[in-house]
């Protein structure tokens, strides 16, 4: 098999396996909020940034600087060179994991108390610090592997470990709440999934470790020659150089989490006189619409993986008309997913909450509703900013949306300040939709500015915007015409009917009117994932033109 072919499949593979993880990811809330409740949510939700951004701290950048010295020796025939770098990795993040663990565990009173100023989270906080000690070396095994251009290993790895943490989080949760644990408890149970979720994902890696060693065995006398050759000392801090701007860039959205963690149930206390199970629920309620954002994302998350080696490769060849052309039409492909998707959100938020969630009273359906609808418009310019960030680092502007998420981490906050003692528990989610707004301004300004383009607002806004409007003119009327002759009321089974038969019609309103205003073509397609077919079937049928795009 060749290098390129090599490489394709290996991003195919991750990417599958990205997506999977991803939806096992969004999916898992849905179950844990209908059974242990949105006070348990909220702890939860309150407890899980601290692990995420030790975590961070522990391993981000590792994986990525492993893969990179390891390929960088495998050419010359170094084996010996690149297990070196591996077992150097290791002992490093075995360090900084235990190092991390002792913080979590035993400083999890002191976080519970002074910083999220809740100990119902310290439980769940000291459950979450013992998969600081097994991460850290996964995370170096799956480095090893990608190194080696050996893709499969993490992507088992990936499907093992979020497969085992839902599971684990599904099944403690029921078994919790059946026993009549309280919230606190149940989020701590929760969260044991973190750790057995890591334990399947080490457990994959070192099996393929095992495989290897028996059959690319390592001589003692190679191994001391690598030893000799490059020193502990001198190969970590190689390691730390590479790996430590690439972990302050992941930092950014776990700091957001975090911030959102001190300040919202804060300020909910200090403005509203409501007790912290108050605002524990509250935070919860908050969470709702998370999934359905994060489902909206995976597409440009997948879209991202793709558009990062495809433009660093017309990069490394000069070839810039070739990146001129692919980055309107990854904007172009976010809007027309992103969009209608946002609309619909928003449009079907109160049944979608039926639907989803456990609601208690028409109370926290209606706050839970303003939330969704509010983060559905968020979610649009947040799927922007995912495409125009991978943009940016294909094209070598790695720090740039570090610095533009961290304006908006600034903006988050002082929104929270704002809008809260304002608009309650809905205020965190407006504060939320304006810094995806400016971080997707400043995004798109970076593109444009570091590659001469130019906008086609017609092309890219006002096009989607017009079939997003038939569709949700179509919504709109047909649900307004149901609430008033037949209302599904707080029925959870006829508001499922209703969100899953609107969804669909409107898909298929909304795709019609894509193809038929020629807002997206032949090219545009065939970047999706079977593409080719698909240009096949709707040209067979009429709805697509054989021929250009809409940025031709």
């Amino acid at each position: 098999m060749s290098k390129g072919s090599s490489l394709i499949k290996g991003t195919l593979i991750l990417s599958g396996a990205t997506l999977l993880t991803k939806a096992l990811g969004t999916l898992f809330w849905l179950p844990f909020q209908n059974i242990a409740g949105d006070a348990a949510m909220g702890i939860y939700r309150q407890s899980f940034p601290f692990y995420s951004i030790l975590l961070m701290i522990a391993t981000a950048g590792v994986p990525i600087t492993v893969s990179k010295l390891i390929s960088q020796r495998l050419p010359a025939g170094d084996h010996a060179g690149a297990n070196r770098v591996m077992r150097v990795s290791a002992s490093m993040l075995s360090l900084t994991g235990l190092g991390g663990f002792f913080l979590l565990f035993f400083g999890s009173g002191v976080i519970a108390r002074f910083v999220l100023d809740n100990p119902r989270t310290e439980p769940s906080l000291r459950v979450l610090s013992f998969a600081l000690l097994i991460v850290p070396i996964m995370a170096v095994l799956r480095g090893y592997f990608q190194g080696h251009q050996k893709m499969m290993p993490t992507a088992l790895s990936q499907v093992m470990e979020q497969s085992v943490r839902v599971l684990t989080m599904v099944a403690v949760t029921w078994w919790m709440v059946d026993q009549g644990n309280g919230p606190e408890t149940v989020a701590a149970g929760a969260t044991l999934g973190a750790v057995t979720g890591a334990a399947g994902g080490l457990l994959i890696v070192l099996l393929y470790r095992r495989g290897e060693r028996v059959r690319h065995p390592i001589s003692a006398e190679a191994m001391y020659q690598a030893t000799v050759a490059e020193p502990f000392t001198g190969l970590s801090r190689r390691i730390l150089r590479f790996a430590v701007p690439i972990s302050l860039g992941s930092l950014v959205l776990p700091l957001i989490n975090i911030l959102d963690s001190v300040t919202v149930p804060r300020i909910l206390l200090k403005s509203f006189d409501m007790s912290i199970g108050q605002a524990e629920i509250l935070f919860g309620v908050y969470g709702r619409g998370e999934p359905l954002i994060n489902l909206v994302a995976t597409f440009s998350s997948a879209l991202t993986l793709a558009l990062i080696p495809a433009l660093s490769f017309h990069l490394s060849r000069g070839e810039n008309e070739a990146i001129r052309r692919k980055i309107p039409r990854a904007w172009l492909l976010t809007v027309v997913v992103s969009f209608p998707s946002a609309i619909g959100l928003a449009i079907l938020a109160q049944p979608l909450n039926l639907m989803l969630y456990h609601n208690r009273s028409e109370a926290i359906l209606t706050t839970a509703t303003m939330i969704v609808t509010v983060q559905a418009f968020s979610s649009f310019f947040s799927t922007l900013a995912i495409t125009n960030s991978g943009i940016l680092q294909g094209l070598g502007y790695n720090r740039l949306p570090v610095r533009h998420l961290g304006v908006g981490a600034i903006v988050k906050v002082i929104g929270n300040m704002v809008f809260i003692p304002f608009l309650g528990i809905t205020g965190s989610a407006l504060a939320m939709l304006l810094a995806y707004m400016l971080v997707c301004t400043l995004h798109f300004r970076s593109v444009t500015r570091n590659t001469g383009l130019r906008i086609n607002y017609r092309s890219l806004f006002v096009k989607p915007a017009f079939c997003t409007g038939v569709m949700a003119t179509f919504l709109l009327a047909v649900l307004t015409a149901i609430n008033h002759f037949a209302g599904p009321g707080m029925d959870r089974l006829a508001n499922t009917w209703l969100t899953l038969l609107l969804s669909g019609f409107g898909f298929l309103i909304y795709t019609t009117a894509l193809l038929l205003t020629g807002t997206i073509g032949e090219e545009e397609i065939r970047l999706l994932p079977m593409g080719a077919l698909l240009c096949r079937l709707l040209t067979r049928y009429k709805l697509l033109r054989p021929t250009g795009g809409s940025f031709s």
